[in-house]
């Protein structure tokens, strides 16, 4: 009794089952008949339990008809019991025919049916309804088998402990299990409208958005597809995300999106250069957060053409620095201004003194340039010192060099982490490379030609020697270069001794 019981109650279950994938569709096609189409289903179903119930007494059979009437009351109310209860009565005559069974069956269906549907209809909180109706049908069975004992002497254990038990156990599992069926629904619907709601923001959303695992994309918006050369999102799904990047970002984007991933991050902003569908380059400016997308962590990607912002930084970038160029270069020579000088000259004698290296001042004059403006005029005045300036800066292009303009015709080098020998052998070079151009100067009284008086100062700094020292000794050898007969170089050894000396004192 208890295995056909078991197959009884099994197919019942089978039965919500199915029931519950299609209530959703019946209700919203036929809102008015689903009451009737839930009273003639479970009506259908019941015949069936009916069919395969265990028979017990002479037309009596056992079966959880009941129990579905207790599932057409929960899903279609009264009117819905109304039509089960009419069918299994109407299969009960004309199947067993009319006997004391099929009336006492027939009793029990139809106060169990208008009971049920009341209680469901009165009920409204969902445990107390299901626990109303189970407790009813309880008591209502109980009846019949006390009946049946007293009038035809009818066994009432075992049979009657172990239906009632069924019912209990499974009108209870059937409440549970209906429970976790409209959970489950609810859930569903819920996952359904918030996906709707994902999509629907995404679509509208005035930034381009798509969604990607593992660097291929798996979502994306009409905006995205704009902003990245497509014609539709489509066509973006399925490409790897890292193979729209600029490849001079790209071992930077990798290296942030493996430190993104791996962390505890929820977030990461930056800027970088895509390179859209069409092969055009734009900048980018993108949000990444993490999400989960199919069951799958994934990254969902928000971003903006920041095309226009980043050209006018960089148009800004290109403006300050040629402005902060023009700051510091002579615009005559284009070499390095005075002011300029002097900050280079600061920081190269301060590494020199940390560092205990040589460094080298070296001053330049053009000889007789006051006569040479006088004879050929300040525009070619102006020429020359253009051409001399030019000789002087590509024989002082070294990493350790620098050059400028000291003030009018006269010109300064630094020269770091270099001895004197090699500092001489500089400026022989650059005063016979001057002279080798031929600058026409016919009334020097040195040469028919423009020449070059260079003094020049090696030196390691120390306590006893200041700043202004370097610059005093080279400017003291240039004026006894001057005085020897100019065009020459003049090292001055015996003044930074004799200086040492003084200071030492």
């Amino acid at each position: 009794m208890i295995k056909d019981l078991f197959l009884n109650f099994s197919l019942l279950l089978f039965f919500l089952i199915g029931f519950n994938r299609i209530q959703d569709f019946l209700k919203q096609k036929f809102q008015k008949e689903y009451p009737l189409i839930v009273g003639v289903l479970h009506g259908i179903f019941g015949i069936i339990l009916i069919v395969f119930g265990v028979s017990i007494y002479q037309d009596n059979i056992l079966d959880f008809r009941q129990l579905a009437i207790l599932s057409a009351a929960y899903f279609g109310g009264i009117r819905a019991t109304i039509f089960t209860s009419m069918m299994l009565i109407a299969f009960r005559f004309s199947y067993f025919g009319v006997s004391d069974g099929s009336i006492y069956a027939c009793v029990t269906i139809t106060i169990n049916a208008v009971v049920s549907g009341l209680l469901n209809r009165w009920i409204k909180q969902y445990w107390t309804k299901w626990f109303s109706m189970i407790s009813f049908l309880v008591i209502l069975s109980s009846f019949f088998f006390v009946y049946q004992h007293i009038k035809f002497s009818n066994s009432v254990f075992p049979v009657m402990l172990v239906y009632e038990v069924a019912i209990i156990l499974g009108g209870t599992f059937i409440a549970f299990f209906i429970h976790f069926l409209n959970k489950n629904d609810k859930l569903k619907i819920a996952l359904k409208e918030s996906e709707e709601r994902y999509r629907t923001l995404i679509e509208t959303s005035p930034d381009g958005i798509f969604v990607q695992i593992d660097g291929e994309i798996k979502l994306a918006n009409q905006k995205a597809a704009n902003l990245l050369g497509a014609k539709s999102p489509s066509e973006l799904i399925g490409i790897y995300v890292f193979d729209l990047i600029e490849p001079s970002g790209l071992n930077d984007s990798f290296r942030r999106n493996k430190q993104f991933i791996n962390s505890d991050l929820i977030q990461d902003r930056k800027e970088s250069r895509y390179i859209r569908l069409d092969g055009l380059k734009i900048d980018l400016s993108l949000s990444g957060s993490k999400v989960l997308y199919e069951g799958q962590l994934a990254t969902m990607v928000v971003f903006r053409d920041i095309s226009e912002q980043k050209e006018s930084e960089r148009k800004l970038q290109q403006a300050n620095h040629l402005l902060h160029k023009l700051s510091i270069t002579d615009s005559l020579t284009g070499l390095a201004n005075r002011r300029y000088f002097d900050e280079v000259f600061q920081i190269k004698w301060n590494e020199a003194r940390t560092n205990q290296t040589p460094i080298t001042i070296m001053m330049i004059d053009i000889d007789s340039f006051k006569t040479f403006n006088d004879t050929y005029g300040h525009l070619e005045g102006d020429k020359c010192l253009q051409i001399v300036a030019n000789a002087i800066s590509i024989n002082l292009l070294r990493d350790n060099d620098f050059s400028a303009r000291y003030g009018g015709e006269e010109f300064v080098g630094i020269l770091s982490e270099t001895s004197e020998v090699e500092a001489v052998n500089i400026a022989e070079k650059i005063r016979n490379v001057i002279v080798d151009l031929k600058i026409p100067n016919e009334k020097s009284l040195i040469s028919s030609y423009v020449s070059v008086s260079i003094g020049l100062v090696n030196l390691v700094p120390n306590d006893s020697i200041d700043i202004v020292d370097g610059i005093n000794f080279a400017d003291k050898a240039l004026y006894l270069a001057k005085m020897n007969g100019r065009n020459q170089v003049n090292v001055n050894s015996s003044n930074l001794e004799m200086s040492f000396v003084k200071k030492a004192l």
